[in-house]
C-alpha cells in the first residue's frame, strides 16, 4: 500500500488561523495596499475609510502572523509587507474567484451549468 502523508496536527492548527485571519475583507484590502507600497496607519486609514481603533486592530492581528511589520520614521510608523507567500496565496484566491464570478474553468472553457456573465 503507497503511503499517505497528511499534515501535522500543529501546522494544521495554524494554517486554519491563518486561513481565518485572510477572512476578513480589511486584511485583505491591507495586505492588497502593501503589496503596493509602505503606508502610515493615517494613509491606510484614509484609502480604506475605516475607524483607527478597527485598523489598529486589523494591523496588530496581521504583524501577530508576521504577514507585516512596521518601522517608525519621525513620528509615523509604516507599515510594510513581511511575507510575498502571503501575497501569492491570495492573488491565487482572487485568481480563482474570477473563475467563479465568470463561470469559466481554469482552462476558460464556461463550467457546465453556469452562465457566462458579460464583463464591463
Amino acid at each position: 500500500m503507497e503511503s499517505i502523508k497528511l499534515i501535522h496536527p500543529a501546522k494544521l492548527d495554524e494554517a486554519v488561523k491563518i486561513a481565518r485571519l485572510l477572512g476578513n475583507k480589511t486584511r485583505i484590502q491591507i495586505l492588497y495596499l502593501l503589496e503596493q507600497k509602505q503606508f502610515n496607519v493615517s494613509e491606510i486609514q484614509e484609502i480604506l475609510q475605516i475607524e483607527q481603533s478597527s485598523l489598529s486592530h486589523q494591523l496588530k492581528e496581521l504583524r501577530d502572523y508576521q504577514l507585516i511589520s512596521q518601522q517608525r520614521v519621525g513620528k509615523s510608523i509604516y507599515y510594510q509587507l513581511t511575507d510575498p507567500h502571503v501575497i501569492t496565496t491570495m492573488n491565487s484566491i482572487l485568481a480563482h474567484t474570477d473563475h467563479v464570478l465568470t463561470g469559466k474553468a481554469h482552462d476558460g472553457e464556461p463550467v457546465n451549468g453556469t452562465v457566462e456573465i458579460e464583463e464591463d
